[in-house]
């Protein structure tokens, strides 16, 4: 049975082709895992295809991919078959290459949940606090919080990890 979706063809592929890579990046640090980052940012864009959400720019639009794009991965976090199945070290396989920042990429992603997104929002897409805390509903004094308390420890695990080479 097909489903007539709300949006043309072509706006679906064009919003899929300039996000895809930013929605995966946030699934993949949340559930570090490659397969379960696959499933969850299909997942997202099939909740695009299916939503009559009208985005008012696309500033709007990547926010709401982001904020779907976390809260599907909490979604599969609170899974019970996730709970109930050993997990593999996926870290190797980072998204879209490490350009040379794995050290990097790995710290941020051995990050509590709490501090990961707004780290990666911040330095990776290069939102400010006040439209972090606005996306997240979190009071922008708690993005300051996290964003402080997530840079003293990643520098102890950059540290750390330098201290064994």
């Amino acid at each position: 049975m097909n489903i007539p979706l709300p949006r043309p063809d072509n706006d679906i592929t064009n919003i899929y082709n300039r996000h895809v890579d930013m929605v995966y990046r946030i699934c993949f640090m949340l559930l570090k895992n490659t397969p379960e980052a696959e499933d969850a940012t299909q997942t997202v864009f099939m909740r695009l295809m299916q939503s009559d959400k009208a985005f008012e720019n696309d500033e709007h639009q990547k926010a709401w991919l982001i904020v779907t794009a976390r809260n599907t991965c909490r979604d599969i976090l609170k899974s019970f078959w996730r709970a109930k199945r050993v997990e593999l070290d996926d870290l190797d396989s980072r998204p879209g290459g490490d350009g040379g920042q794995g050290d990097t990429w790995e710290a941020v992603a051995a990050l509590p949940e709490h501090y990961r997104l707004p780290v990666y929002l911040h330095y990776y897409e290069g939102y400010t606090t006040a439209e972090i805390s606005k996306m997240l509903r979190v009071n922008h004094a708690t993005v300051r919080t996290r964003l402080r308390a997530a840079r003293k420890k990643l520098k102890l695990l950059l540290e750390e990890g330098h201290e064994h080479d």
